[in-house]
């Protein structure tokens, strides 16, 4: 492997990514608000606290109605824990762009204007942490880490180091419309442990039935599913060594033919499931199920006309695979800290009094965020027995929150975007039958190794 060549493939692929989807870093940092407000990203001026002003602390984070929603809760509760005077600086920096940024400053060794604490994309944390070592605090000895979901410690651990605070999970589950499936010939109980096979075989039976498609997503990007099911089975998109895992990956070979049975059976709603039109496919019941996380919730119950139509349960289960389980994860986010901020020891403090101490923080925000938490002691709150009337009484946060004490700990590795992006370039050919699934998955790992240069 060249390791060399595959750190600044990484580097470059973050960065195009990065630049595609927003404007190109400034030579300032996004400016900081004034105390305890929340403000974009591209206002121009410096980001550092004001002199003097006693406990203060600057974050980046994006999704005013998830994160920063989250961020300023979780202010209040520190306030007070007995720090009445703590000011909380959230400035709103979309995902891509925190990317970005930070490899400007951590390239040029210019770390004025960067925040003290800082969220980060789980699939983003090895690329970052192994890359960029020394520029993210060591909270090892900080917190109890025995405490929270151990796959969500696991991608923010370096050589046995532990450099994030887990937040939200992204416990994953099948949503379902009731009353297409009943038309189907199917109940609930139908639904529950299903394997691949059988939820093709469902999807099949509802078009045929109801005319409706069975899922929603841009066919040729539907490796997210495969993402799924190789974390339920403790796998990833790459070896220990960094190499692809496709051609020797069973959970590859079978997803692929799942993916295609779905597009040649013409189950696939096919446009983007974050986009305009696959949101409100699923809102409007253009598509009959879903497969997505707990995040999604909020996203079903925003239309209270659908109220006890949607169901849902537990991802199928893979049938090539031995230990494959019927719980995953999908994405999430975690807090880290900038080992150059000038108040590392107040964020530390600040993350350990609230994100991992403080139960009922986590009661709150999952009443009014949603917000599903891998910090476990917050699990047994009183808020996860409550029933959601949307889907009929059932307690569906407790139910995800329990799937998400079952998900299989994979590393997630440096190179999530690229693997995807591989297998992308032949997942059509392959289900227009151009392509063998070999010769797929060969030319797909040839792929790979050319963009990180192996």
């Amino acid at each position: 492997m060249k390791k060399t060549k595959r750190l600044a493939a990484a580097l470059l692929t973050v960065m195009a990514v990065s630049t595609a989807c927003v404007a190109p870093p400034k030579e300032e940092a996004p400016a900081a608000p004034a105390a305890g407000t929340t403000q974009a990203a591209d206002s121009g001026s410096s980001g550092e606290q004001e002199p003097g002003t006693p406990e203060e602390l600057t974050i980046w984070a994006w999704d005013q109605n998830f994160n920063i929603a989250a961020m300023k809760t979780a202010a209040e509760y520190y306030r007070n824990a007995g720090h009445p005077d703590f000011n909380l600086n959230i400035i709103e920096v979309e995902e891509n762009a925190v990317e970005t940024k930070s490899i400007t400053a951590f390239t040029s060794g210019v770390s004025e204007g960067m925040p003290d604490i800082l969220l980060m994309g789980d699939y983003s944390a090895q690329s970052f942490l192994s890359n960029y070592k020394g520029k993210y605090a060591d909270l090892t000895d900080a917190m109890d880490f025995s405490q929270f979901a151990q796959y969500k410690v696991n991608a923010y651990t370096v050589d046995g180091r532990v450099y994030g605070v887990p937040f939200d999970s992204g416990s994953a589950g099948l949503y379902y419309r009731k009353d297409y499936l009943e038309q189907a010939g199917f109940t609930e109980e139908d639904m529950k442990d299903l394997t691949w096979t059988e939820f093709i075989e469902i999807g099949k039976k509802v078009k045929e039935t109801t005319g409706k498609y069975f899922v929603v997503f841009t066919p040729y990007k539907g490796t997210h599913y495969i993402q799924i099911a190789l974390q339920s089975a403790g796998e990833w998109l790459t070896k220990e060594d960094g190499s692809a895992n496709f051609k020797d990956s069973a959970v590859v070979r079978e997803m692929m033919g799942v993916l295609k049975e779905l597009y040649k059976a013409d189950l696939i709603m096919p446009v983007d499931y974050w986009s305009a039109e696959g949101i409100g496919g699923v809102q409007k019941g253009d598509v009959a199920a879903h497969i997505s996380a707990v995040w999604y919730i909020p996203t079903l119950t925003s239309v209270p006309e659908m109220k006890d139509k949607w169901g849902y349960t537990n991802i199928p289960v893979l049938e090539t695979v031995d230990n494959a389980t019927k719980y995953s994860n999908i994405g999430g986010s975690s807090w880290v800290v900038l080992e150059e901020s000038s108040n590392k020891e107040l964020a530390i403090d600040f993350l350990k009094t609230v994100y991992a101490g403080n139960v009922d923080f986590y009661q709150q925000i999952l009443k009014e965020q949603g917000a599903v938490a891998t910090y476990l002691p917050s699990l047994e709150g009183s808020a996860y027995e409550e029933g959601n009337d949307f889907f009929g009484g059932a307690k569906i946060y407790k139910d995800f929150a329990d799937w998400g004490k079952m998900v299989p700990s994979v590393d997630y590795g440096m190179y999530t975007n690229e693997t995807s992006d591989a297998l992308r370039t032949v997942t059509q050919d392959y289900f227009d039958d151009k392509m063998t699934l070999d010769e797929a998955l060969e030319k797909a790992e040839k792929t790979f190794d050319m963009q990180v240069g192996n």
